[in-house]
């Protein structure tokens, strides 16, 4: 074990493990229950935003010795603690399998923040990433197609339409793989919407455009839904 400083938010050092939000983890699953519902343990002496968070129930504070094996992630539903920070999420393990790659080079080719959306009746397993969601990824047979994620609506179509790699492609130039994730995440972003309201950019099917804020805004303050 070591001793740290702070719980602060913004990165680490001192040994200390900071946090960037509090609240639950996407994509993080508990290995023991399976359910989706992880908080960041934060380990060093927090700040009255990080207390109010723990009485909340949306951050789990460690204290101020760090032991070495203590986990990341905390699941509310069972309590079990795993994994690291930095480290994959569920998801984004299960896209590297399906790869049949390590997760770095996965990172490197591709990027992260991937999560599962679903398969398709031809059993590609289908990822997306971003936020709001900007590329698509269907995983078959050691194969990987790159989508819009407007496209995957019809996912069969989506596999057609895309451009599709190998594993051998992923590990061996990346770099154009890497080239195509990039241009289809700006075609994607060139078409979001900043919502006047909350101040936060959406994909046009989440934005009322009439009204010129999001459908959530559209709803909480213009009735609009109910």
């Amino acid at each position: 074990m070591r001793r740290c400083r702070s719980g602060r938010r913004g990165g680490g050092q001192d040994g200390g493990r900071w946090v960037d939000e509090v609240g639950v983890v996407r994509g993080q699953v508990s290995p023991q229950c399976g359910v989706e519902d992880a908080i960041p343990v934060v380990v060093g002496l927090p700040d009255a935003a990080l207390g109010q968070a723990a009485e909340r129930g949306l951050v789990v504070l460690a204290g101020c010795i760090v032991f070495e094996d203590r986990g990341a992630f905390h699941c509310r539903a069972c309590s079990y603690e795993w994994g690291a920070v930095g480290a994959p999420t569920t998801d984004e393990q299960q896209l590297a399998d399906l790869l049949g790659a390590p997760y770095d080079d996965v990172v490197r080719a591709i990027g992260s923040g991937w999560r599962q959306v679903g398969d398709d009746l031809a059993g590609v397993t289908w990822f997306v990433s971003g936020e709001p969601p900007q590329v698509a990824v269907g995983v078959a047979a050691g194969m990987l197609t790159l989508a819009p994620v407007s496209a995957i609506d019809d996912m069969s179509a989506a596999w057609e339409v895309g451009r599709s790699f190998t594993r051998d492609d992923l590990l061996c130039s990346p770099e154009w793989i890497a080239e195509a994730t990039d241009e289809i995440a700006r075609a994607r972003r060139r078409t979001f919407r900043w919502c006047g309201r909350c101040r936060r950019p959406f994909a046009p099917e989440d934005f009322a455009g009439y009204r010129g804020v999001c459908n959530g805004c559209a709803h909480r303050h213009h009735g609009v839904g109910r």
